[in-house]
């Protein structure tokens, strides 16, 4: 629960000042875009962008954390908003903490990082107005995957929503460093008896992209 409560409020951290940067005018927005060099991320993403990123999953009782691996193929729609296709895999640990209670009802409560999972996630990436060398954003989406705990041979599907915030820092020409945070709520159905059970979790992540054209 304190990781949780950790990832909560970074992912706050990066979108409160995100959403105020954003409204402080349309001029600063068109200044922004139309000043190459000057950071704002708009010249330098291109249509297209490939990435890949690392960091911490955060899960509990049904829903998997451990070791986030993520892959990013970033499409543009608009100056200010981009599609992310992202394949990420969760790799936990732990011991078997499934069990039937007083009232023959099977529950789970593995930890924080416990479990392994793959999913395919569709997200909306929002750019705010650049603030110095860095240009903030938003981000949500939904996801579909597998979650499996092995030591207790439960495996199942989830579908997770997935809304945060993030930072892009452009280090040279079409590279540039992104840090991710989010949080994670869906349902899941699960075998071994458990069915429909709520998938609730927080990431963050971080790693670099490279503009395709």
């Amino acid at each position: 629960m304190p990781g949780r409560l950790i990832l909560i409020a970074a992912t706050l951290a990066v979108i409160a000042p995100a959403a105020a940067a954003d409204a402080t005018g349309s001029a600063a927005a068109a200044d922004a875009v139309a000043a190459p060099g000057s950071g704002s991320g708009s010249d330098d993403m291109g249509d297209q962008e490939l990435g890949g990123q690392v960091g911490l999953a955060l899960g509990g009782d049904v829903t998997p954390g451990g070791l986030r691996v993520a892959g990013h193929y970033v499409y543009k729609l608009t100056d200010r908003d981009w599609f992310d296709s992202i394949i990420a895999f969760t790799y936990g640990g732990g011991s078997p903490q499934c069990f039937h209670d007083r009232t023959g009802a099977f529950v789970c409560t593995h930890g924080l990082v416990d479990g392994d999972g793959v999913e395919l996630v569709g997200e909306l990436r929002h750019l705010f107005v650049a603030q110095g060398a860095f240009r903030p954003f938003a981000l949500a989406g939904v996801g579909l995957g597998i979650v499996h705990f092995g030591a207790d041979g439960v495996t199942g599907v989830a579908i997770p929503i997935h809304a945060g915030g993030g930072l892009r820092y452009a280090i040279a020409t079409g590279v540039a460093l992104v840090a991710e945070a989010e949080l994670v709520a869906g349902l899941g159905i699960l075998g071994h008896g458990l069915g429909a059970e709520p998938q609730l979790g927080a990431a963050l992540t971080a790693g670099a992209e490279v503009r395709l054209r």
